[in-house]
C-alpha cells in the first residue's frame, strides 16, 4: 500500500468520524416538558445535522408542516397555537446518516408540552389531611410536592380524578394551581421526594390507588403507587415539610383523610 493511499485512507477515516460525531435531529423549542401558563402561539424549532428533507411536523397528530417555514438546510421553524390542555409535537425527517443502513436515516423526534387553565379558589378540589397532625399535601415547586398547613390557597387544592369505572379505587392526583401537573413516584428507593410531571394517566408511576383502612368509617386512606412494588410505596409524610414515599404501614404519618373544599366533607380520594 502506497503512502498517497495511506494518507487517502486516514483522511476517510477522519471524516468518518467527523460525520459521526454530528449526525442529529431533534425539536429545540419548545422543549420537551414546558409549561404555559395561558393559551399561546408559539415557535417550533427543528434542528438536524448536517441536514434534513422531506420534514414533517404534526400537532396533536395534526399536519402543521406547512407552518414550519425553511430557515437553513439544518433548521425550520414556525408557530403553532396550543389551547388549553396536553399537546404532541412530533416531527420528521430525512437526515443524511453515512454510517446508517440505508443511508438516508428517517428520523423522528417527539416532545410533550401543557397549557394550563385558569383556576380560582371556586375551582371544586380537594384536600389531604395527616391523621398524624393535620397537615397535607402543597405544592412547592413545578416539580416538587411538600406537606404544609392548609391556608386555603390552590397550593394546597387537588383534583383527584378517578382511572376506570365506576367502583375504581384509582386515580391520578392533579394539582389544581397548575392543572398541567400530576404526582408521581420519580425512583423505587425509600424515602424518594414526590415529584410532579405532565399528567399521564398512562404513566403507571403517576397512579395512585386509595384503600380505606380499618376501623372503616374513620375515613382514613392509605394511598400507594400503581408502578411499584405491591404496598412498597404509600404517600408518607416525611421531615421538614417533604412528602415521600415509603413501605406502606398504615402509620399515622400515611393515613390521609380528604375533604371536598367545596362541601366540606370527608369523601373516598377516587
Amino acid at each position: 500500500m502506497d503512502l498517497r493511499h495511506l494518507r487517502r485512507l486516514a483522511a476517510t477515516v477522519a471524516a468518518a468520524g467527523s460525520l459521526s460525531a454530528c449526525v442529529s435531529f431533534g425539536i429545540t423549542a419548545p422543549r420537551d416538558g414546558t409549561l404555559f401558563k395561558n393559551p399561546v402561539t408559539t415557535d417550533v424549532v427543528v434542528v438536524a445535522s448536517p441536514s434534513m428533507t422531506v420534514l414533517q411536523v404534526k400537532l396533536d397528530g395534526t399536519d402543521v408542516s406547512n407552518q414550519i417555514g425553511f430557515v437553513s438546510d439544518g433548521q425550520s421553524r414556525g408557530p403553532v397555537s396550543l389551547a388549553v390542555g396536553n399537546h404532541s409535537i412530533v416531527a420528521t425527517a430525512t437526515v443524511p446518516c453515512w454510517y446508517c443502513s440505508p443511508q438516508a436515516w428517517q428520523a423522528s423526534f417527539q416532545t410533550n408540552v401543557c397549557v394550563s387553565s385558569q383556576t380560582s379558589l371556586t375551582t371544586p378540589a380537594r384536600t389531604a389531611l395527616a391523621k398524624r397532625d393535620n397537615l397535607g399535601w402543597a405544592r412547592i415547586s413545578d416539580t416538587t410536592v411538600g406537606v404544609a398547613a392548609d391556608t386555603g390557597t390552590l397550593a394546597t387544592r387537588w383534583s383527584l380524578i378517578r382511572l376506570g369505572g365506576f367502583a375504581s379505587t384509582t386515580g391520578l392526583i392533579r394539582s389544581t394551581e397548575n392543572d398541567c401537573l400530576c404526582m408521581r413516584s420519580m425512583a423505587a428507593a425509600q424515602d424518594t421526594p414526590i415529584g410532579l410531571a405532565l399528567c399521564d394517566g398512562n404513566d403507571v408511576l403517576q397512579q395512585w390507588q386509595a384503600l380505606q383502612v380499618q376501623p372503616f368509617g374513620t375515613g382514613n386512606y392509605r394511598i400507594q403507587n400503581n408502578g411499584r412494588g405491591v404496598s412498597d410505596a404509600c404517600l408518607t409524610e416525611g421531615a421538614s415539610g417533604v412528602l415521600v414515599q415509603r413501605g406502606c404501614n398504615d402509620t399515622p404519618d400515611q393515613l390521609w383523610s380528604i375533604k371536598s373544599t367545596t362541601t366540606g366533607m370527608l369523601g373516598a380520594p377516587f
